[in-house]
């Protein structure tokens, strides 16, 4: 009994020391990267905008990097035949901006094929790719820009937040989910190159090594990162300035936008496999092992009592702690941060759990399964 509650306790410590490191790391790169930067450095950014039926927030989001402190800049917005006025309405734009280019995509439907193709006409020698739903505040680009000052410094992805955000359950799991992620692994205490694909800022240099990106693939970010991760690039993680963005309105769209990331990630897997890098094959074994853990420590102990249940039940203590814990400085749910993490937090891990599961078995099979964008409010 003394033994169980002593191993319960420690899974609790060393998950809390986790997510304190975690933040302590983000903060660490954060403060480097702003105290070594040089504001007369003024290269031209070339901001690239993906869109497709955007035509509930298009404009904000042009107005918001047009209006932009930085003005060394170029807008591209790249329409993938939009259904929608999406089109219309940006391009009707280029005549109050000057530095905005709007342009149809030609080939392949998709987010990874319409930054091939922004690519070939865009000039900055640095790039930032934000999707249509971003807003950014006035000194966003010009705050990261000048980290590019720092020979170091070949790429940076940066912290996000949600501008409309309820407090309903869907908006509330989103919540402890993003801020797990940027604990856990944006903080790279558990894996190396991870981010999200809006908000990131990259050297041309850099971003030509990868291009171009796999037009078929579901999730461009990580299919860059696990190149950019073979070519030992160091990344750093921004907390401040904000990105803002929209979070999914309803668990339809979270569970389809959910399902497309794991499904493209396992898809990445095993491209990567059949080019011969085999040490994703050790990944997705390992992480179909953690998925199925739960289900096989009941096999295994109503067959063989060896006792596993307790081992995976301090596991999920450790993953609600450090889900919990890593949401408590949440500036969404200020003062009630405590109460909300801690009931939500469990409909997560549930939720995630299914998502994976579904993802893991069919994803890297089934090709029908397409591109998904979440459906946006207009605010």
């Amino acid at each position: 009994m003394m033994f169980t509650v002593a191993f319960y306790v420690l899974n609790i410590l060393i998950s809390l020391i986790i997510v304190l490191y975690g933040k302590y790391k983000n903060e660490k790169r954060t403060n480097y990267l702003h105290e070594n930067r040089n504001p007369d450095y003024n290269p031209l950014v070339s901001v690239i905008i993906p869109c497709y039926n955007e035509e509930e927030v298009i404009e904000n989001t042009i107005k918001t990097v047009a209006d932009s402190s930085y003005k060394n800049i170029e807008i591209i917005v790249i329409d993938d035949n939009s259904k929608d006025k999406t089109y219309e309405l940006a391009k009707k734009l280029e005549t109050k901006y000057k530095n905005l280019k709007v342009i149809k995509k030609k080939g392949e439907k998709g987010k990874p094929q319409s930054i091939n193709e922004a690519m070939k006409i865009a000039k900055g020698d640095i790039i930032l790719f934000i999707d249509a739903d971003a807003r950014i505040p006035k000194n966003y680009i010009s705050s990261h820009i000048f980290c590019f000052s720092n020979p170091k410094v070949e790429m940076i992805f940066t912290n996000f937040e949600a501008y409309n955000f309820k407090f309903k359950p869907v908006f509330i799991i989103q919540e402890i989910y993003f801020n797990f992620v940027k604990t856990i692994f944006y903080s790279n205490i558990i894996v190396r190159m991870i981010f999200m694909g809006n908000g990131v800022f990259f050297k041309r240099s850099l971003l030509e090594k990868i291009l171009p990106i796999d037009p078929k693939t579901l999730v461009d970010d990580f299919s860059m990162a696990t190149k950019l991760s073979k070519l030992k690039v160091k990344e750093y993680y921004s907390t401040y300035p904000y990105i803002n963005i929209q979070f999914a309105t309803n668990f339809k769209d979270l569970w389809k936008q959910h399902k497309r990331w794991y499904i493209g990630g396992f898809r990445e897997m095993f491209q990567r496999i059949k080019e011969g890098n085999f040490s994703f094959l050790f990944y997705y074994m390992l992480v179909g092992f953690i998925i199925f853990l739960p289900f096989i420590s009941i096999v295994l102990d109503m067959f063989f009592h060896i006792g596993m249940l307790k081992f995976v039940l301090g596991l999920i203590i450790s993953v609600f702690i450090l889900m919990w814990v890593s949401s408590l400085d949440s500036r969404q749910f200020g003062f009630f941060s405590l109460v909300y993490s801690f009931f939500y937090v469990p409909i997560l891990m549930i939720f995630e759990l299914l998502v994976l599961i579904y993802s893991y078995i069919i994803g890297p099979f089934n090709k029908k399964i397409q591109w998904y964008k979440v459906k946006r409010e207009k605010l």
